[in-house]
């Protein structure tokens, strides 16, 4: 995934959401969340082989994740929010040979987003931060860094209170403890979230 074109593609959509108010400014809403995880660690191999090309690639495996925001309107057309969500992420590895089942490496998170979030009037909105990962448990661990941080970048959509949340989540930091700088194993995960704006 190219984090620039990424980039661009939010300020884009920042650029064109920004034209309309959303909720007054001061309002602060809080939205419990759940929904699924899909999640891999980018560049992540599995060698089974003399040869460089017998390797298994790591593959997208399906989590569940739950929590709650708050979401702060600071002006006619940003907002701020934070929030808290017990998240499922990992990844899987499929045919390697002398496995018979598919090889999971999960781990089980606690994740902090905070981002910053372009409203409208409509109901669609667009955002971005910056997310720390705290492991809590899951396969694995001992291998694993027991913290990581993401950036998230992100689309909702809200009718009347219902909130459809998806958002990517690019990992910036090392999953494995062992990890030099030439690894390039990163948490990436998608997030697929219903939730419910409550006006505090």
């Amino acid at each position: 995934m190219n984090i620039k074109k990424l980039l661009i593609a939010f300020v884009f959509s920042f650029v064109v959401v920004s034209a309309f108010a959303q909720r007054p400014v001061g309002t602060l809403t809080l939205y419990p969340r759940v929904g699924m995880t899909l999640s891999r660690f980018t560049g992540d191999k599995i060698f089974y082989g003399v040869e460089i090309e017998s390797h298994a690639d790591a593959k997208y495996k399906a989590g569940i994740v739950a929590g709650a925001e708050l979401q702060y309107q600071m002006s006619n057309a940003v907002a701020l929010s934070g929030g808290v969500f017990y998240s499922q992420q990992g990844t899987k590895f499929e045919d390697v040979p002398g496995i018979d089942e598919k090889l999971k490496m999960e781990h089980n998170d606690i994740i902090v987003p905070l981002m910053i979030v372009a409203t409208t009037k409509y109901g669609l909105s667009a955002k971005i931060g910056v997310q720390p990962e705290i492991k809590v448990g899951g396969k694995y661990k001992e291998v694993m860094n027991g913290f990581n941080v993401s950036i998230p970048i992100g689309v909702s959509y809200e009718y009347k209170n219902v909130c459809l949340d998806v958002r990517y989540n690019i990992g910036v930091t090392h999953i494995y403890k062992d990890q030099d700088n030439y690894d390039t194993s990163h948490n990436s995960t998608f997030m697929f979230t219903l939730g419910y704006g409550i006006d505090l």
